[in-house]
């Protein structure tokens, strides 16, 4: 899935409903862009209203059922209240304002459901994978219990610019700082910090030069805001994509090909919880073309991606080789 981008001239109009206009209203579907939670302006959520200056960036991401090939919505995983469904990165997770379309709009209208259900964690737009969810209180409740245990399991896969080796653990703690344009993002001892901790191995590199990147397991302890982001921005190996916290908006190939990074290079690959029996349910969402496809123009090993769920826990834990900080 691919953005339509815009940047802004002297002449263009002083607001973001002024560009979606020039960018081809509804005759290319983008008129709504700013009401359905797809348009972004500077990489921050837009709306009509919203005042422009000349050199802002607006980016619109095509409606989900509007665009060819787009992965939908898929439930990965049932049981009792509980379910996982696979996110694809456009969408948040829960809706933004009223009448956005999101991750639990998508599940409830896919299965009949009364009410959209309760998302245990969310996944930030731009980041695709597996969502736990619950259906109705019993669920919701159990979920909250099994969290609070540190019983719920989670595996992401991530492709960060730079050469990360070895594993270890990252623990900075994360708060709040401000950010361009008033924004408050989360960040490495700002304000507020709590610990936080992320189990993380490089599985594989590729690319070379200013183009080398790192395929990267990684395994949140703890459950921050933009942790795996943050820790990965911290260990001078942002995630490819991620705008927000240095991430690189393009690569350039060995072969001189100009590749644009529409989305987070971060994927949630594997959510394990224990059911009210105790039994371990596990549910797995398949990593994206988009992100295959990428680790491919960048010569990268595509077996890589199978590595990441076949290295064993215990190489994540600390004392193992430290890598980048």
């Amino acid at each position: 899935m691919t953005a339509a981008r815009w940047r802004v001239g002297p002449s263009d109009g002083p607001t973001v409903a002024d560009i979606l206009e020039r960018m081809g209203g509804a005759s290319r579907g983008l008129a709504g862009a700013a009401a359905e939670g797809r348009a972004f302006l500077n990489a921050r959520r837009a709306r009509p209203d919203d005042a422009v200056v000349p050199g802002d960036e607006l980016a619109v991401w095509p409606a989900r059922r509007d665009a060819p090939g787009a992965p939908p919505v898929e439930v990965l995983a049932r049981w009792g209240e509980i379910l996982v469904a696979s996110k694809p990165a456009a969408l948040p997770t829960m809706p933004e304002r009223r009448g956005t379309r999101s991750l639990v709009t998508e599940v409830a209208e896919l299965l009949g459901l009364p009410a959209p259900p309760h998302a245990a964690s969310r996944l930030d737009v731009g980041v695709s994978g597996a969502v736990l969810c619950a259906t109705g209180p019993r669920g919701q409740r159990h979920l909250a219990a099994m969290r609070e245990a540190g019983r719920v399991a989670r595996v992401y896969v991530g492709v960060a610019g730079g050469r990360v080796e070895g594993a270890g653990t990252w623990d900075a703690p994360i708060g709040a700082a401000r950010a361009r344009g008033g924004r408050s993002l989360p960040a490495v001892g700002g304000a507020g910090a709590k610990e936080a901790s992320t189990r993380y191995r490089a599985i594989a590199s590729a690319g070379g030069g200013a183009a080398v990147a790192t395929l990267l397991r990684l395994d949140p302890v703890t459950g921050r805001m933009h942790q795996l982001r943050v820790h990965a921005a911290h260990a001078g190996a942002p995630l490819l994509g991620d705008r927000d916290h240095g991430g690189a908006r393009s690569v350039t190939t060995a072969r001189g090909r100009v590749l644009p990074l529409p989305r987070i290079a971060l994927h949630a690959l594997r959510v394990a919880v224990p059911d009210e029996g105790g039994a371990e349910r596990t549910a797995l969402a398949p990593v994206p073309d988009e992100l295959r496809d990428l680790w491919a123009a960048l010569d990268g090993d595509g077996s890589a991606w199978e590595e990441v769920l076949t290295t064993p826990e215990a190489a994540l834990l600390p004392g193992a080789p430290a890598g980048i900080r």
